[in-house]
């Protein structure tokens, strides 16, 4: 038995390597992305023998060539199992460079990456797109954080590495099967403010071929916080009717219940020799009163306003893992079922409704994707995703002439051929070719370039550079809605460019720094943009509208610090400057949008969380920060105007036990510390200082 330093250039990494009597010169299988990796990685880190694996390797250092100048964010797992009651959104916005756009606690939150539109974020859940076939976005409110065991943010140019349509970017979600053998229990019950509730179970077994994973949770909540009305005014006279006083009120979040129900399901079967076979179900079933904004004077208690929405998402993969290579092929169905009311009372008991809209989308989904490499210097990916989506959307209380709603069918293909090429070893070039189709609209040619070049190894610090052309296509609703649906709508287009670096160094054995940054100038061409249209502009529809620069800087930083016996502290921050200015030229001289911020895009933010532990002992520092947002493109700097800049701060604390027959952890969260009032849109009010405990429980079981 010896040890030998290797170079594996094909997978672009230094690997030091225990070797029984020789050494393999191939790409590594465990440098390949995470789906690939299963059959050989897996069995390896159980202790399990497979065939054509090395006995042993400590792998450290350079990025896999598959990721050649990508601008990626992933999410740390710790952060993605903070807490139960954590959605994607409230995790997105501390941990990462993205605007959340949030409408209320537990109410619509969108994603916008580099001063885009939510819209221009693609969404994918273990490979499936999931945003809406109608919006053309993803209500991350909905998305559960403590479900998914990885996730990233691919910016700009990167996205088309996944998929078409991100002109800001894309964010990936994946669920996963177990890593350790035997049966795992594990129950979390969560109390907090407003009676919030919030239960989670998880029953995961892994086996020498059988995995299975279920995860259960269920959230309700009064969510009826106080909060000061800045939108209204309280005076006080005297008997002369003299201004003896005023204030804002204090008024309750009314009509604001919500209950979630989200069950997720993986199966796994190992088949051997590089097969195997996955099955993973997501199904969600919403419950959400809307409150009143802030500016409404009727009374709540005579108000019908909510949401209803039951979801089933399904994928079934095949993946075949070689030496030199991979092939995944995967299937999957996506049903939704949306309903919303908005009635008021009479006041004898029946209800005059004013929408009463029902909506049903059903998409098929398939995929196929090899992975090649020749050699040891290049690697070919092909993939080719095939969406089918019908959609029936209705407003049953609608009086309108023109109809109440509209059924569409539409086809959805994207394709794409890749080719990764190392021609020296500090040298990664990736080059892209990807075409859209929706519903009869092809897209011209999309080319992507990626490049990354190293430039010290002692600080694995890269320089990176991309460019590339992008396409959106319209939404269903922007086709089709009735009314106001623009059949005549063109696809958006963009062209997109960057330049930045990244570093990952290592001190001792106590010290790991790292940072990331890049500057991105972007064009989008065709801007969709609904307006009030009709004889007495009665109903929107949507335009092309807008040329819009989008340009700016993001700037990561990391640190990890054992700075003594069983302490550690981390550190994780983001900051973003992003312009996104109009450049639309209406030829009207009283058009006071050009040049402006558009609304509710922030020039500046800021985030970061900061970690100490000790023992068994945690704590967690959660900060956030967002510029001022105009809600006008005029940028009138207002009361009705803009939306003032916040800043937030959220605490957690732990402590973990171990028993002979379970571990038990007790956690305690506090949101809002400050007592901050903030809205993130304008009317649509937050909770101030807000507090939940936590309870867990994880049996322990022999692994035999």
């Amino acid at each position: 038995m010896g040890h030998l330093l290797i170079s594996v250039a094909g997978a672009g990494l230094f690997c030091l390597i225990q070797l029984p009597a020789f050494a393999v010169n191939r790409p590594d299988p465990c440098s390949m992305d995470t789906a690939g990796k299963d059959a050989v990685c897996r069995a390896a880190s159980d202790g399990i023998p497979a065939a054509d694996t090395i006995s042993s390797a400590i792998i450290s250092g350079l990025r896999p060539l598959k990721q050649a100048g990508i601008r990626r964010t992933e999410i740390d797992s710790i952060a993605l199992n903070e807490n139960i009651s954590l959605s994607m959104a409230g995790l997105l916005a501390h941990n990462s460079a993205v605007f959340i756009r949030q409408y209320g606690r537990a109410t619509l939150s969108t994603v916008s990456i580099r001063g885009t539109a939510a819209s221009h974020t693609q969404v994918l859940w273990n490979g499936m797109k999931i945003n809406s076939p109608m919006l053309g976005m993803t209500d991350f409110s909905l998305v559960p954080a403590y479900f998914m065991d990885h996730a990233e943010i691919l910016h700009g140019t990167s996205s088309l590495q996944e998929t078409g349509g991100g002109i800001g970017g894309a964010v990936i979600m994946e669920s996963r099967l177990p890593d350790t053998p035997g049966l795992d229990i594990r129950y979390i019950q969560g109390i907090g403010s407003y009676l919030t509730a919030d239960e989670f179970l998880k029953v995961a077994y892994r086996g020498p071929k059988f995995s299975t994973s279920t995860k259960l949770l269920l959230s309700t909540s009064k969510n009826d916080f106080r909060f000061v009305n800045m939108d209204k005014k309280e005076i006080a006279y005297d008997e002369n009717m003299n201004i003896t006083d005023s204030w804002h009120p204090v008024e309750k979040n009314e009509n604001g219940q919500f209950r979630d129900f989200h069950l997720m399901q993986d199966l796994g079967y190992d088949f051997g020799k590089g097969h195997s076979l996955s099955l993973s179900a997501w199904y969600m079933d919403s419950w959400r009163q809307i409150p009143p904004i802030s500016v409404d004077y009727g009374s709540p208690d005579r108000l019908l306003n909510e949401q209803k929405e039951q979801a089933l998402r399904a994928v079934a993969a095949w993946t075949k893992s070689r030496h030199s290579g991979r092939t995944r092929i995967s299937a999957g169905y996506s049903w939704s079922k949306l309903g919303y009311d908005y009635a008021r009372e009479r006041g004898d008991g029946s209800y005059a409704w004013m929408t009463k809209s029902r909506s049903t989308s059903h998409t098929l989904y398939i995929k196929g994707r090899h992975e090649q490499y020749f050699g040891t210097k290049w690697l070919l990916c092909a993939d080719a995703a095939w969406y089918g989506h019908s959609i029936e959307s209705a407003d049953e209380a609608s009086l309108r002439p023109e109809g109440s709603g509209y059924s569409a069918d539409a086809v959805e293909v994207s394709a794409a051929v890749s080719v990764k090429w190392q021609p020296v070893r500090r040298l990664g070039i990736s080059f892209t070719l990807r075409e859209e189709f929706f519903d009869k609209d092809f897209s011209p040619v999309i080319p992507a370039l990626n490049m990354d070049f190293l430039v010290s190894e002692a600080w694995n610090l890269y320089l990176k550079g991309s460019a590339s052309l992008n396409y959106r296509h319209p939404a269903l609703n922007d086709l089709y809605f009735v009314p106001g649906g623009n059949p005549e709508l063109k696809s958006e287009s963009g062209f997109c460019y960057e330049a930045g670096y990244s570093l990952d160094r290592t001190f001792g054995h106590a010290v790991r720094l790292t940072a990331e940054g890049s500057w991105f100038d972007s064009f989008v061409d065709d801007w969709i943009l609904w307006l009030p249209e009709g004889a007495k502009k009665n109903f929107w529809t949507p335009v092309n509208m807008m040329k819009v620069h989008a340009y700016g800087v993001e700037q990561k930083l990391g640190a990890d610090w054992n700075f003594a016996k069983r302490w550690n502290f981390r550190f994780d921050g983001n900051f973003t400057w992003s312009p996104s200015i109009d450049m639309s030229r209406s030829g009207n001289e009283q058009d006071s949008s050009f040049g402006k911020q558009l609304p509710y895009v922030p020039e500046f933010s800021g985030s970061f969380t900061a970690g100490l532990t000790f023992a068994d002992w945690s704590f967690l520092w959660k900060w956030c920060w967002y510029s001022r947002r105009y809600t006008m493109s005029s940028n009138e700097d207002s009361v009705s105007g803009s939306v003032p800049p916040y800043l937030m701060n959220d605490i957690s604390l732990g402590r973990k036990f171990g028993f002979r027959r379970m571990d038990l952890s007790v956690g305690l969260s506090v949101n809002n510390l400050f007592d901050r009032q903030y809205v993130t849109v304008l009317s649509r009010p937050m909770p101030g200082i807000n507090y939940e405990i936590y309870i867990g429980i994880t049996p322990k079981f022999k692994v035999k």
